[in-house]
């Protein structure tokens, strides 16, 4: 009896590069192409590191404070000044999860540097007296940083009034001014680690820059000199 099973094989690779030109093997998605039909880039293949970044702040946003999502904050964190994203997002975790001081270390940080998301969640803290003793200076310091943010006024957006409406009810006129007195004195500081973070986190967040040739289609049949039919 004849087996069929290598021309059985031999149909099914072929399907499956076929469907794979299709971007539908395995579950993978369409490549997209531009008007002379070369393929697009994806924003993780054009800037991997920078994708992976808003990727994790975004999760940990959503509340996903994960051990991975929090290695790879601090691992970004330490990156130091242009970091304060992750900074914020590192310190709002840490305080999800328990680690009080360390989260409010890391918003400190973030809010030294200007950083206004940082700076509203202070006040937060401050404001509220759950995680920490209420303190109404320190809360209205750091609101009054949030709502003056160059960052903010620059991209016009409306902040976040909270902490000021919960705060003139019980703000008296000597913490108001103590508080002023203290966000007139502000100037940014920059945080630069002084430690050295361990190789395992310190690799959560290097990303291997792919090097690709968007003009090449991988599928499509091969030049005499070896590069595809779209390539250059």
């Amino acid at each position: 009896m004849i087996s069929h099973r290598p021309a059985r094989l031999a149909a099914l690779v072929s399907a499956c590069l076929a469907m794979l030109v299709l971007g539908a093997c395995g579950g993978g998605e369409a490549r997209k192409r531009d008007a002379n039909g070369n393929l697009v880039p994806t924003a993780r293949e054009l800037d991997p590191a920078g994708t992976l970044y808003a990727e994790t702040v975004a999760q940990a946003e959503s509340g996903n404070c994960e051990a991975d999502t929090i290695n790879v904050l601090t691992c970004f964190s330490y990156r130091g000044h242009g970091y304060e994203g992750a900074q914020t997002a590192l310190g709002q975790c840490l305080l999800r999860t328990g680690r009080t001081q360390d989260g409010l270390t890391w918003l400190r940080r973030a809010a030294e540097a200007g950083g206004a998301d940082a700076q509203k969640r202070l006040a937060q803290v401050y404001a509220n007296g759950k995680l920490v003793a209420q303190d109404n200076v320190e809360a209205a310091t750091w609101n009054k940083l949030y709502l003056r943010n160059p960052a903010l006024l620059s991209l016009g957006v409306q902040p976040d009034r909270s902490v000021a409406e919960t705060l003139s009810g019980r703000l008296t006129a000597q913490e108001n001014a103590a508080a002023d007195h203290r966000a007139n004195a502000f100037t940014p500081k920059y945080w630069q680690p002084t430690d050295a973070l361990n190789a395992e986190t310190a690799a959560t967040c290097r990303v291997r820059v792919k090097r690709m040739r968007p003009n090449v289609d991988p599928y499509l049949p091969k030049s005499p000199d070896g590069v595809g039919a779209g390539g250059y």
